[in-house]
């Protein structure tokens, strides 16, 4: 056999198959009749063959003919393509683009790493740019207002959202504060309450109302100025609970406001130019795959999405949707030469003695990339963009309807089953309406139970083909959604996370509860 490059990578690739294969034997006592249970879709769920086969086959090519040329023989607009079609804009017609000219999804879609690239990237970007509109406005006023008042500008959260979108936001409110000038403010929205009045987790849309009004009160003496609010961040679905917050309906009280104020003779600079003033991000982290998503009928400005999770496609991908007129005026937080290509060279002597400012005569200068493409960097894993598309197009010919429907009666089976096992307690068991179930289990470390379903149980193989069900799932620390932990009384308790998706069957639900209690009463049993 003649020995290739490409012998070698497949060589390699088998190899790896086998010591994996022969690592998960190991940790099964050799035993190899062992079923693998997938409960943990909203962490890492496992790829169809579509994708591997995508990934393996580039791969292949780059080790042919090199990273670059493998590069320009694939297109990715069919990637772009599908994404655009998951989210409802595929052959779109509500957008402002005239009828002679073809939709691209490039203009509103950016490929990259994960959810929370895509998060941060448009929300530094978007507060950024309405920070610069702000003190420009700001600057235009002076001579004609003089005003020792402090201007307060508020950031509007879920309480269900996400610690990484948390922390950006506390953290770029503290360090854009000015003193006696600028006062940020990070603010949540309050969410339903339930049978003894706890929170649910779920946005209050009354609330939210009373806030667009100004009514809504905040201490004891005022109430939250709704001119202050430059944006609000909804997590969609969280990673703690099964909640669905009613994102098209605070899309479209957002919509209301922005309107409103638009037709303000007085509020009026450039249009063209000029940022809404209630900007609306949404992190469709785990809704993206699990239930249909449509972001012209959620009017939001920016969604922030994951591939690895009910997507099912590889780690390290995402996508960020922005809407396109937002995205031509957005000023990227960070950027690189393909997200802002040079467009004047500077001269020898301006580099060294004037430097390379933009403003100054002989300096470099660059323009940004249209739409959303400006959020893309140069380099990117080629391979796995092309799993991302395999594993959308696989969501799509499955039928999102579909997939919605069976993650929802999944999860309501399980959360039914669970109500029959003693000490578990399904958080957020009223308002829970997809296929994320969490509970908790009296006086008893999840992680431990974790552990033991993900191990095996050898005590509930069945005698008659002695089959041993490996179930994985995920541990959600209290501090993963803090606010809303806190408003629960969660404490720092952690929760057993199963995630189920539309591959996932009854049976697999009947064996899981089999399962957990018989570890339930044993360790009941061991803790006595």
């Amino acid at each position: 056999m003649i020995v290739t490059r490409n012998n070698i990578v497949m060589l390699l690739l088998l190899m790896h198959v086998i010591s994996t294969s022969a690592m998960m034997a190991v940790n099964h006592h050799k035993n190899n009749n062992i079923r693998h249970i997938h409960f943990n879709n909203a962490g890492a769920s496992p790829s169809p063959l579509e994708v591997t086969n995508a990934i393996i086959q580039h791969l292949q090519l780059e080790t042919e003919v090199g990273g670059y040329h493998a590069a320009s023989l694939v297109n990715l607009d069919k990637v772009y393509s599908s994404v655009a079609q998951l989210i409802g804009i595929n052959n779109d017609t509500t957008t402002n683009t005239p009828k002679t000219t073809t939709y691209n999804p490039r203009d509103e879609i950016a490929l990259v790493e994960s959810a929370t690239v895509a998060w941060t990237r448009v929300f530094y970007s978007m507060l950024e740019t309405k920070k610069h509109e702000l003190m420009s406005l700001q600057h235009q006023k002076k001579n004609k207002v003089s005003s020792n008042k402090k201007k307060e500008l508020t950031i509007l959260v879920s309480e269900a959202e996400y610690a990484a979108n948390l922390v950006a936001a506390v953290k770029f409110a503290r360090d854009h504060n000015i003193l006696n000038t600028i006062q940020w403010r990070v603010i949540a929205i309050p969410s339903t309450k339930s049978e003894g009045d706890i929170p649910t987790g779920v946005i209050d849309l009354e609330a939210l109302r009373s806030i667009l009004k100004g009514t809504y009160p905040i201490g004891e003496s005022s109430c939250i100025d709704p001119s202050s609010i430059v944006m609000v961040c909804i997590t969609h679905i969280p990673t703690n609970a099964g909640i669905i917050n009613p994102v098209n309906e605070i899309g479209q009280m957002i919509h209301e406001y922005n309107s409103h104020e638009n037709n303000d003779e007085s509020s009026k600079i450039n249009d063209n130019t000029k940022l809404p003033k209630i900007m609306y991000l949404v992190d469709g982290c785990q809704s993206i795959g699990q239930i249909q998503v449509n972001v012209r009928e959620m009017q939001c400005h920016a969604l922030a999405a994951t591939g690895r999770k009910y997507l099912r496609g590889p780690r390290g991908t995402g996508f960020l949707y922005v809407q396109k007129s937002i995205a031509n005026i957005l000023e990227p937080s960070h950027i690189d030469h393909a997200a802002a290509p040079v467009v004047r060279m500077p001269t020898a002597t301006s580099a060294q003695v004037h430097g390379l400012e933009e403003d100054d005569e002989f300096g470099l200068s660059h323009t940004y990339q249209p739409g959303a493409r400006r959020f893309e960097f140069w380099e990117s894993n080629i391979s796995t963009r092309l799993g991302l598309g395999a594993a959308i197009d696989v969501s799509l010919n499955v039928g999102m309807n579909n997939i919605e429907k069976k993650c929802a009666s999944l999860g309501t089976k399980l959360r039914q089953q669970l109500h029959s096992i003693q000490g578990v307690k399904v958080y957020h068991d009223d308002s829970s309406a997809c296929g994320i179930v969490t509970f908790s289990i009296d006086d008893m470390d999840v992680t431990i139970i974790k552990e033991r379903l993900q191990n095996g149980v050898e005590d509930l193989k069945d005698s008659s083909d002695d089959v041993m069900c490996c179930f994985y799932l995920s541990v959600v620390p209290a501090s993963s959604t803090p606010l809303d932990s806190t408003s629960t009384g969660l404490g720092d308790r952690r929760l057993l996370r199963a995630s189920l998706s539309y591959f996932n069957t009854e049976d697999e639900i009947d064996l899981f509860c089999k399962a957990l209690s018989y570890l339930v009463q044993v360790q009941s049993v061991v803790g006595e």
